[in-house]
């Protein structure tokens, strides 16, 4: 494993008892500011991704030619809970497309919103692919790929046209060559994405303020953003941790996580993209170290950071009794 360092360090009765490692690059006008580990290192972005992955249902015309509004365009680029809002909006998407669920090619699985999980455990609900956090972008592609008149049947090759044409936008974005954007299978069965981290930062500060773009694509991530920052609810979901980020910013940040401990953000008026991978790929890992950067920056405020920190992240440690017998800490 490429170079990491610690992000995040817990400690009990004054001794260090836990180390989160990783690696962190914040990218700010162009150049990094911050990095942490090796810049290099190439990681899988996983669910990170799907603000890239969204771009092409917009670029190709698809999203205007089956009509769809921001809230479904924002859960293309999301990983929602299997909400009632969210069900409705996938459903609606294959709809405008006359594309039936069971060409969805994402499996189905429990929501990642531990209530919604245990509602549908309660209710006896057939889990579908529709349940699968990853249906709205699965949903995308399909709508690519028949507005480009593809093959529906294998959307998710990493040689069908739509999925080229996403591994060209993370290149671009990343500011690689085509051949340096790795890939694999991701849980969904489309094609997980693998990029250095430093090329992962740039690529979400790009989907934030994409100005020096080819116009069309420029166009395009503006309006995955502006979609993502209407309805942040859509891109994960109630109590999820990017949609509580994203609306305690009030407008400011596009934020997404990914499986296996890895989050991105991005921030327009900075020109500002964060991506952090932690080691262990735990949530725990990254969720107060991100705070902290943003706060530092001057993107969150004193109450804000508070707020999310309190419910994701909380830096004092408690026992079953509520006292306090440790605390986390960011490590650099």
């Amino acid at each position: 494993m490429a170079r990491s360092e610690p992000l995040l360090r817990l400690s009990r009765g004054g001794l260090e008892e836990s180390v989160h490692t990783g690696v962190l690059v914040v990218i700010e006008n162009g150049r990094p500011t911050l990095v942490c580990g090796d810049p290099g290192r190439v990681v899988f972005y996983r669910s990170a991704s799907k603000p890239l992955q969204a771009l092409e249902l917009v670029r190709s015309g698809a999203a205007d030619a089956f009509g769809l509004n921001d809230a479904e365009v924002a859960i293309a680029a999301g990983s929602h809970s299997a909400e009632p809002r969210h069900l409705d909006a996938v459903r609606s998407m294959l709809k405008a497309g006359g594309i039936a669920e069971t060409c969805l090619r994402c499996g189905g699985h429990r929501s990642v919103n531990p209530k919604v999980a245990f509602a549908q455990t309660r209710d006896g609900v057939a889990l579908t692919p529709l349940h699968s956090n990853c249906s709205g972008k699965h949903a995308g592609m399909l709508l690519t790929a028949k507005h480009k008149g593809a093959p529906l049947e294998t959307y998710t090759d990493l040689t069908h046209p739509v999925q080229a044409a996403i591994a060209a936008h993370v290149a671009r974005f990343g500011g690689l060559p085509q051949e340096k954007v790795l890939a694999g299978v991701d849980g969904c069965g489309a094609p997980a994405l693998a990029v250095p981290m430093e090329a992962m930062a740039r690529s979400v500060a790009r989907i934030a303020h994409p100005d020096g773009l080819p116009l069309d694509l420029a166009a395009a991530a503006r309006r995955v953003t502006r979609a993502m920052l209407a309805h942040p609810e859509m891109v994960a979901g109630e109590d999820r941790f990017d949609t509580d980020l994203m609306l305690a910013a009030k407008g400011r940040l596009v934020a997404k996580a990914g499986a296996e401990g890895v989050f991105v953000v991005g921030a327009a008026e900075r020109r500002l993209g964060l991506a952090v991978k932690a080691d262990d790929g735990s949530d725990r890992g990254y969720r107060l170290v991100v705070l902290e950067v943003l706060r530092r920056r001057g993107l969150l405020d004193d109450d804000a950071f508070g707020a999310l920190a309190k419910k994701h992240a909380p830096p004092v440690i408690t026992n079953m009794a509520g006292e306090a017998v440790g605390r986390m800490d960011v490590a650099f």
